[in-house]
């Protein structure tokens, strides 16, 4: 009977218990209140997470950063082969050393491995512990400080290699040996001195490159998944017209200095006229000049100046004008207005703007022999170095030592004119016996070898075999323009003389 009574009981205990745990679940699993108010507070959590990163990736979506340094270049934009790219700011850093200098990055705020994260989606990170889920938040944001991306702009000096400048980046030596091989990338292998690369890099990889050779072209190499495209950009010149004008003080090189003229640009003025100006010679105070010519401007700076459209010079009241006419072939040349050659089969002056010393006489006194004697050329003042120019197309008929000379240079053009480069220091490239030299050309260098007190040319003309005045020898003309160009270069001449009319008047 008492174990009866003892089963009786213990049959209502479990019953009694079985009805508590249907109504409630097991204890050790927490109460079905709590989860969901976890899963609530942990899922607001997550779509903020969500909507920042969606923010991130739509801002960070392209690169679309200007050049850092002194690249003189436009914007150039970069897409990249992820999903998720990034926006470099262009906040600089000191330089590292005195070639390299860094430029912060803003991070790549997400990674592939965040991607990863965000597809295994809610139940992954709740099945997370807490503490598993502090440190991967603690590790992610570690990992976006240490990812930055840097553009370095590379000062290059002389005996640099894309190769040395690589592994000094800590890049592989090896990729730019490749890209410097790639058509269009060989360029590289003969790198322009001065700060026009600029590398990007990201965890020890090359992400972009840019490379300014010249003034109009860049090259631009990207990373494209797990290969580089290489691209030549290029950029033209702003080209204006201008015009200036101005007066002879004491020489043309003064008034162009007074007048601020490019030194470039006096030098092509000088060019034009110089069969019918000699301008060791011939000028005097109160000569005048104007000239219309172009200007190239980059990026609101004026880069050269030329060349020189239309031009005049008045020298002791005659007039001497040059309009460029450009033939079917893109050569240029120059014209009267009505349309005779402005070039001579000689140039009146072996060298450029300098000094005569001694003139062309039956009778001069030697300052080295000490004695009355004819001086049969002209003698040009200058520095040692002073470059020589032939005066007209012809071959070298002599080069070497002669006498009293010293280092001279005869050429015999055709059969009827030679003349004569005396005390000169050195030759020319490739000048000797035999070899042919056009108008122009450098043939040798200013000096005092034989007998001479000082650095200086003297130059001799002769026509079959008589010496003449190098001053005031008839020199042959060449050319006129072409018969079936003459009619539309002579319309085009009146429209440049009128504005050449028009600068003078004002």
């Amino acid at each position: 009977m008492l174990k009866r009574r003892y089963w009786l009981i213990g049959g209502a205990i479990v019953i009694l218990a079985g009805v508590w745990l249907v109504r409630e679940p097991i204890a050790s699993i927490g109460s079905l209140e709590n989860t969901v108010t976890q899963r609530g507070r942990l899922t607001t959590q997550l779509i903020r997470v969500i909507d920042e990163e969606s923010r991130l990736v739509r801002e960070s979506i392209f690169l679309n950063d200007p050049l850092v340094g002194t690249l003189s270049a436009p914007i150039i934009s970069l897409t990249s082969s992820r999903s998720v790219s990034n926006s470099p700011s262009e906040n600089s850093l000191p330089a590292k050393n005195h070639r390299t200098s860094n430029a912060a990055l803003t991070q790549f705020m997400v990674q592939p491995e965040q991607s990863l994260v965000l597809t295994l989606g809610l139940d992954y990170i709740l099945a997370l512990p807490a503490s598993d889920r502090t440190s991967a938040g603690e590790a992610n944001r570690t990992n976006q400080t240490s990812t930055t991306k840097q553009w370095r702009t590379i000062n290059i000096e002389s005996g640099d290699s894309l190769s040395e400048i690589f592994k000094e980046l800590g890049l592989e030596p090896g990729l730019a040996i490749s890209l410097a091989k790639r058509k269009g990338g060989k360029i590289l292998n003969n790198l322009r001195l001065g700060p026009h690369l600029q590398v990007l890099t990201h965890k020890g990889y090359m992400i972009s490159l840019r490379y300014q050779p010249d003034a109009l072209s860049i090259l631009s190499i990207n990373r494209v998944g797990s290969s580089y495209r290489i691209n030549t950009i290029r950029r033209e010149f702003d080209t204006r017209q201008a015009h200036i004008s101005g007066q002879i003080t004491s020489s043309l090189y003064q008034s162009g200095i007074e007048n601020e003229i490019d030194r470039e640009l006096l030098y092509k003025l000088a060019t034009i006229f110089q069969w019918q100006i000699d301008f060791n010679r011939d000028l005097r105070p109160g000569d005048k000049y104007s000239l219309i010519y172009e200007e190239q401007w980059l990026d609101g700076e004026k880069y050269s100046s030329g060349p020189i459209l239309a031009a005049e010079f008045v020298v002791r009241k005659k007039s001497y004008r040059a309009i460029m006419h450009v033939g079917p072939t893109g050569a240029t040349t120059y014209f009267t207005p009505d349309g005779e050659s402005l070039q001579g089969l000689f140039l009146r002056s072996p060298v450029r703007i300098t000094r005569i010393t001694s003139r062309f006489t039956k009778r001069r006194y030697h300052p080295v022999l000490k004695k009355w004697r004819a001086h049969k050329g002209v003698d040009y003042g200058g520095n040692t170095g002073d470059p020589v120019m032939a005066t007209a197309d012809g071959r070298v008929s002599f080069a070497g030592n002669k006498n009293h000379y010293g280092k001279v240079i005869i050429l015999q053009h055709g059969e009827e004119f030679s003349t004569l480069y005396a005390h000169l220091s050195r030759f020319g490239k490739a000048i000797r016996a035999g070899s042919t030299v056009t108008q122009g050309q450098i043939i040798g260098y200013m000096g005092a070898t034989g007998l001479a007190t000082g650095p200086h040319l003297h130059y001799e003309f002769r026509v079959n075999g008589v010496h003449k005045d190098p001053l005031t020898v008839k020199l042959p003309r060449s050319f006129a323009i072409d018969r079936s160009l003459r009619s539309a270069f002579l319309e085009s001449a009146k429209l440049w003389s009128r504005r050449l009319d028009q600068i003078e008047t004002n």
